[in-house]
Order: C-alpha cells, then sequence, then structure tokens
C-alpha cells in the first residue's frame, strides 16, 4: 500500500474503534449484552439526561459521517491504495470485525430471531403457530424468550430456510443471551466475507468488493444489528456466481429459491433472473422454460414448509408487516387523510408498481440481446418503486436487496444506489437525536432519503468532473 493513501485507512480503523468502544466497556464492566442502550454512552456519562443522549448521539452520528467521506474516497482511490486482492480482504475483515463490536443500534430484531426460534431449539415447539408469549404465559420463561423485546407475541414471519439457519445457530446459546448473540455475530461475520469473496469471483474487481465490504449500511445492518437480510445477500450472490461463472442453471435455480425461502422478498429478483437463464431460447421456449423454472421454484419453497406445516395460514404470516404503517410514505397518509382515500391511493401505488413491474418482464422477454446489465437496471428499478411506494413498514436495511446487482449498472445508477445506501443510514439517525417519531414522520424519512441521495450522487458526479479537468489541466501544462 502506498504511503500517501494509507491515512484513509487507519483513520478509518481509528474510527471504527471509536464506534465500538462503548460497547466493549459495557461487555467489560458488566459480563452481559443484556442493559446495553441504543443511545450509546460516547461521553461515558451515565447520567439519564436529554443533553447527554442528544450528546452522544451527535457524536455517533459525526463519526459515521467522517466514516463515509473516507469509504467514498477509498473507493475512489482504490487502485492507489492497494496493491493486491489480499490487502482488500484483511482491511475489511479488520472493520468487519471491529463493527461486530457494536452490538446493536436502534432496531433490536436479532432477539426477536433469537426467541422466535430458541422456542423451536429448546422446546420444540413450532415458530409458526407458537409465540414467545404464549410460552410465557404457560409459566415458561428463561433468558433469551425475556428478550425477545415487542414482537414476542407474534409468530415467524420468515422463510423455512431462515429458520432453520436461526434454530441451528441459537442452539449454541446454550440459553445464554450473551453467548447466542456471540453465536450470530460471528456467522453474520463469517457471511459477509463470503458475500466479499463471491463478488469478486463474479465481477474480477477489487473496487466492487469494497463498494460491498466497507459499506456503512452493511456494516451496520449486517454486522451490527444482524438483520437477515445479510443471507439474502449470499444466496442471490450464490446463484448468480453459478449462472455467470459455471453456467449451471440446476444450482442457479436452487440458490434462488433457498432465497426465497429463507425472506419472500427474494421473489422479486426471480422472474428477471429466469428470462436471463433463458435468453438464448426462441420466445415461446423462453416462456414455457422460465414458467416451469419458476413452478419448480415455488414448490421447493412450498416443501421447506412442509416440517412446520398445520394449516395453511402458515403462509399467511408474513402479511403480518403488511399490516404495520411506520416510516413510509403511506404511513404518514394514513394518519393525514380520510381513510376511504388513503385505501384508493394505497391501491393506486400497488397498481404501479405491478403494472411496471409487468412491463419490465414482457420487455425483456421480447428483447433480442438480453444482457446482465438490462436485468439488473430493471430489478433495481421495480425493487426500489416497492421499497418506497408499496410498502407499508419502511427500513432502511431493505436497501440490501438491490447490492447483489449493483455490479451491472451504469456509472450514475451505481453512484445512486451508494448514496443510498448511506443516505438511508445517515438521514435517520437525526430522528433519533431530536427523539422524533417515525409513525409522524414518515413522509419526511423515506422522500428526504431520495431526495438527498439525488444530491448526493450529483455531488460526487461533479467532484468526479472537477478531478478528472484537473488532471487534464496538469497534463496539458506538462506538454
Amino acid at each position: 500500500m502506498k504511503n500517501k493513501y494509507k491515512t484513509l485507512l487507519y483513520v478509518m480503523i481509528i474510527i471504527s474503534i471509536f464506534l465500538c468502544l462503548p460497547y466493549v466497556v459495557h461487555l467489560v464492566k458488566n459480563g452481559t449484552v443484556e442493559g446495553v442502550e441504543s443511545f450509546h454512552a460516547y461521553t461515558y456519562n451515565m447520567a439519564d439526561s436529554e443533553f447527554t443522549r442528544k450528546l452522544n448521539w451527535m457524536i455517533f452520528t459525526s463519526l459515521i459521517l467522517i466514516f463515509t467521506v473516507i469509504y467514498i474516497c477509498i473507493i475512489k482511490y482504490e487502485n492507489k491504495i492497494f496493491n493486491n486482492k489480499k490487502q482488500i480482504y484483511i482491511f475489511i475483515l479488520i472493520i468487519s470485525i471491529l463493527f461486530s463490536f457494536i452490538l446493536y443500534y436502534i432496531m433490536y430484531d436479532i432477539f426477536y430471531y433469537m426467541g422466535d426460534t430458541w422456542l423451536c431449539a429448546k422446546y420444540g415447539e413450532n415458530p409458526y403457530y407458537t409465540t414467545v408469549l404464549d410460552l410465557q404465559n404457560n409459566g415458561i420463561d428463561d433468558e433469551i424468550l425475556r428478550n425477545t423485546g415487542p414482537w414476542k407475541a407474534t409468530t415467524s414471519v420468515y422463510g423455512p430456510i431462515w429458520n432453520i439457519i436461526s434454530t441451528f445457530l441459537i442452539y449454541f446459546s446454550f440459553g445464554n443471551i450473551s453467548v447466542g448473540l456471540f453465536v450470530f455475530k460471528v456467522a453474520s461475520l463469517l457471511i459477509h466475507m463470503l458475500n466479499c469473496y463471491l463478488i469478486y469471483r463474479i465481477t474480477k474487481s477489487r473496487k466492487y468488493v469494497l463498494i460491498y465490504g466497507i459499506n456503512p449500511l452493511i456494516l451496520i445492518e449486517a454486522l451490527s444489528n444482524l438483520h437477515n437480510d445479510l443471507y439474502l445477500i449470499t444466496f442471490v450472490l450464490i446463484a448468480i456466481f453459478f449462472l455467470i461463472r459455471k453456467k449451471n442453471i440446476l444450482l442457479t435455480l436452487l440458490f434462488l429459491a433457498i432465497s426465497v425461502a429463507t425472506k419472500y422478498s427474494t421473489a422479486l429478483i426471480v422472474p428477471f433472473i429466469l428470462i436471463y437463464i433463458y435468453r438464448k431460447e426462441k420466445i415461446l421456449k423462453r416462456i414455457l422454460y422460465s414458467f416451469i423454472s419458476g413452478i419448480a421454484i415455488i414448490l421447493f419453497v412450498i416443501l421447506t414448509y412442509m416440517p412446520y406445516f398445520r394449516d395453511v395460514s402458515i403462509f399467511t404470516n408474513m402479511l403480518v408487516q403488511g399490516e404495520k404503517y411506520s416510516q413510509s410514505i403511506l404511513a404518514i397518509l394514513l394518519n393525514k387523510i380520510d381513510f376511504n382515500i388513503f385505501k384508493y391511493i394505497k391501491i393506486t401505488f400497488t397498481g404501479i408498481f405491478i403494472l411496471i413491474y409487468i412491463m419490465s418482464i414482457i420487455d425483456l422477454l421480447f428483447k433480442k440481446n438480453v444482457k446482465m446489465k438490462d436485468v439488473a437496471f430493471k430489478y433495481n428499478i421495480t425493487t426500489l418503486i416497492f421499497i418506497f411506494l408499496v410498502l407499508t413498514n419502511f427500513h432502511e436495511w431493505y436497501l440490501m436487496w438491490i447490492i447483489p446487482t449493483l455490479m451491472w449498472q451504469k456509472k450514475y445508477m451505481r453512484y445512486f444506489i451508494i448514496s443510498l445506501t448511506i443516505m438511508s443510514l445517515i438521514y435517520p439517525i437525526g430522528f433519533y437525536i431530536i427523539c422524533a417519531d417515525g409513525y409522524i414522520y414518515g413522509l419526511t424519512y423515506s422522500t428526504k432519503i431520495l431526495i438527498m441521495s439525488l444530491l448526493l450522487t450529483f455531488s460526487i458526479v461533479v467532484i468526479n468532473k472537477l478531478i478528472e479537468k484537473r488532471k487534464i489541466n496538469i497534463y496539458i501544462k506538462e506538454v
């Protein structure tokens, strides 16, 4: 690594240490992950005051902002910083380990994962029909069940593959919440590094490995908050790897199906991938083979439910998420307009998405030379419409869904997606500084993320142009 740019790496490591330091202090003091404040004690002033809480969040926000600026610079000057991919893997691993020490921030979904599958691993209950609250009402309680959080009355809303993975991991907790969190942390760290490896094998580009590996949204939501969307990225990347590098259709379909059986959102990408797989076939065969493969994937997902199956309600658990209104455009509309008008607006938004989605599929079906960049572009556009217009319960980690296809986007679209991942993490922090309500500020939350991402994209483009112009001017002077 060239000395001129080493400072960027050292500063990013130092910031990462500061970010995880309060959690290390908590673990050393208390010996448990219980009782960690989401309002980080960067001031180490444990007095319960509004000023201290806001100051902690301001410090956290400042660190993330600096981290983000350095992230963009490292991507920009990657070829001047690293001599080989081994150095990149080592650097990503160091940063990832440090972020893994951030126990969690803002969201506590990990404890729902743990409690939801601990009732299966320990007590032999079915997570699709039994809740943690059911067990507690029957007099069964332990450390993991007590820490499940506000979703203890909710049955599993995820696919069977995730429940299998989570049950396997929580089994090694031995009923200890701290050990359980450690196991999930280690698993996510390994999966994250696997994703970096897969991205390089698919693209042969070190830059894309860095774009993913040290992305602030990925580090916070996948390694700190441990959202299971990380596993969706893995299964989609494996499917794409077998498709692009190994030309193995069967394994591509298998891992697409596994991804859908983990969390249903991956179903959005399936039709686009199927059309790409059969792109060289004539139109009728392309439609027929895509349809048959789609049915095969649906059957596989259904089969994964069979060990848990009692009645058809098992397939409707995911609808629970659609009944929640938080931090979305629809959430603010629900609180501001007449409910009958709201229903028509919601139907309209859904109709717009379905229309664009179907038109995108039809366009690819009849396109003569379908390329992966065409698939990626249409998938990302329709997914963004789905996330911002259709989902009633918006969360920033949903933007992780578009990461697996980032490498096939055109330059400015890549800038925009990277900007989205950055602003989706940075902007919401302001809500917690002022203790704002996501339900009330839903329109502000999602709309401003889009606006600020566009502004950041524009800024990146302008800065790049200025840098290029300066290089040209220097070259002319030298000549």
